[in-house]
């Protein structure tokens, strides 16, 4: 009998670690999303020798972490003169993760683009 309950109790535990590590959204808070935006358009705006272009980016929902991810590298990787934010950081506003970037899309390229 107590085999059996400590075997339960133990099943339970694995079931409740199965779920919790299975596959989701990963969004990342807006304070973290914000401060992370803005450490990375300090950045460019450092390496240009400009300032940070208005209007700075505003997040208002907790964007997806690849979507993030995404901007930032973006933001590091901008020429310049730094006179605007990369079109890729219109992505932390999905709600709905948009997939893989289509294989006709230039990600360098693309990551250049920049919103005036």
């Amino acid at each position: 009998m107590k085999r059996k309950l400590s075997l339960f109790v133990v099943a339970s535990f694995m079931l409740a670690g199965f779920i919790s590590c299975a596959p989701g959204e990963d969004r990342v808070a807006v304070n973290d999303a914000q401060s992370q935006i803005y450490a990375a358009a300090k950045f460019a705006a450092d390496k240009c020798g400009t300032p940070i272009p208005e209007p700075a980016i505003l997040v208002i929902n907790e964007p997806l972490k690849r979507n993030l991810d995404l901007c930032t590298i973006s933001l590091t990787r901008v020429g310049c003169p730094f006179v605007g934010f990369p079109i890729t950081c219109l992505l932390i506003y999905l709600e709905k993760d948009p997939g893989d970037i289509p294989w006709y899309m230039n990600f360098n390229e693309l990551s250049k683009q920049q919103i005036k």
